[in-house]
């Protein structure tokens, strides 16, 4: 996605403390995801992260539970554009690129679209915006 007004495409960032109190006595907090890839029903879930930086504990037990429904998920650590190290997890297993590059970042992408371009669908039909009366 190549955002062609900053200014603007911040104005629209939601602020989720407007969630604040929906989750009972907890400490989630809503989080966000930077990429995802949908292909034959099969998900690749992308989240970069500032090179040194940790997963906190809420997002990293999503990822797992994300790859428990059969997702895959990479985590990028770098400068913008330029990853520096990256791990891969998905049923298949996992791998830790600890000197990454964009070479090995497409390649890696390319792959997991490759096996999930191989995948049957299990789309049944019907839009997603189709209404019924609630009960």
């Amino acid at each position: 996605m190549t955002i062609n007004n900053v200014e603007k495409f911040m104005s629209t960032i939601w602020d989720w403390g407007i969630l604040d109190g929906c989750f009972g006595d907890t400490k989630i907090k809503p989080t966000d995801i930077d990429g995802v890839i949908e292909r034959n029903g099969k998900f690749l879930f992308i989240e970069t992260k500032s090179p040194g930086a940790s997963v906190p504990v809420g997002q990293e037990i999503m990822f797992l539970h994300l790859v428990e429904m059969d997702a895959s998920v990479l985590v990028i650590w770098g400068e913008k554009d330029t990853p520096q190290e990256m791990y891969f997890r998905s049923q298949r297993g996992c791998r830790r690129y600890p000197n990454a590059s964009i070479e090995e970042l497409r390649h890696l992408v390319k792959r997991w679209f490759s096996w999930a371009d191989k995948q049957e669908s299990k789309r049944t039909g019907g839009k997603f915006f189709e209404f019924s009366e609630e009960s």
